[in-house]
């Protein structure tokens, strides 16, 4: 079998009964993280290893599509460019971050060739600014926080939470023993194929680099799209399609939800940290001037 049989597999033996799954409180969430890991066990034995990985979302019926492709942003730009816009804007932040916060704020130890680019574009993903990388947790508590955060606009909307089984072999991390590709082999913005990024943390006076200690708080990974199916939401992409399954949130159970992690201290100081209205204000000039190509 190859890859996509294996996932057409596995959509329909195991993840097609977990979309009437129920999650009204934060206990169903972790019986929903263990029925995927019993779901690993399971391929672990069939060799084809997976990890459970997790997007919250404050409203049900939206894709997964990255930020430089969700509107308004995406009404203001030429599509068509959206690699060029996105390194158009690791540019322009790196430039401004520096300016105004200094080097120290952007601090990482990258490999070569391409580490450089991709840590820019993850601590600029985790600042606010649009990219073409999607958000991933490791967390089912995470992703949580960021279905039932209450909203003006969905407070009364159902979400959606997002169970993602990531097979080993598209898991790239920085640096390996093994014989297996790692991220800073790729250019960013010349990718022939999709994975997930397994982003290292280097903790050493991590508190002072803002937007690499979001990623760490949030067990944040990140989705990078190959060129070819850039515009097509990660829910319907060839393979990841059937890899991935999207369970309704009730709008009730949202507030239930927020009430029982913030009672857990799991709350937007812990996870996104501190932004003032001059930080917002910052990265909305950033998102403005790199539609400008």
């Amino acid at each position: 079998m190859n890859y996509y049989q294996i996932s057409e597999y596995i959509n329909k033996k195991y993840l097609k009964p977990l979309e009437s799954f129920e999650l009204n409180n934060l206990a169903d969430f972790q019986t929903f993280h263990d029925e995927l890991i019993k779901i690993n066990v399971e391929l672990i034995a069939k060799g084809f290893p997976v990890m459970p990985h997790y997007r919250g979302e404050q409203n049900y019926g939206w894709d997964i599509l990255p930020g430089i492709f969700r509107p308004p942003f995406s009404k203001e730009i030429d599509l068509s460019k959206a690699r060029g816009i996105e390194k158009n804007g690791a540019e322009i932040f790196k430039k401004r971050v520096t300016e105004k916060y200094g080097e120290n704020q952007l601090f990482k130890h990258s490999k070569e060739p391409y580490g450089k680019d991709w840590d820019l574009l993850f601590q600029a993903q985790h600042a606010g600014v649009k990219t073409n990388l999607i958000d991933l947790s490791t967390s089912s508590l995470s992703s949580a926080y960021f279905l039932s955060e209450p909203s003006d606009k969905h407070e009364n909307s159902d979400g959606q939470f997002w169970g993602l089984l990531v097979p080993h072999d598209f898991i790239l991390n920085e640096t390996s023993d093994y014989e297996k590709s790692l991220y800073p082999n790729f250019n960013p913005y010349e990718l022939d194929s999709s994975f997930v990024c397994n982003v290292p943390t280097y903790i050493d006076d991590i508190d002072q680099r803002t937007y690499q200690f979001r990623l760490f708080r949030q067990h944040g990974r990140l989705f990078a799209s190959s060129n070819s199916d850039i515009d097509i939401p990660l829910n319907k992409k060839d393979f990841w399609k059937n890899m991935i399954v999207r369970v309704r949130v009730k709008a009730e159970a949202k507030k239930i939800i927020f009430g029982e992690l913030k009672a857990r201290g799991i709350d937007k100081e812990r996870l996104i940290l501190s932004q003032n209205d001059d930080v917002t204000e910052f990265i909305d000039g950033i998102n403005n001037e790199m539609k400008k190509l």
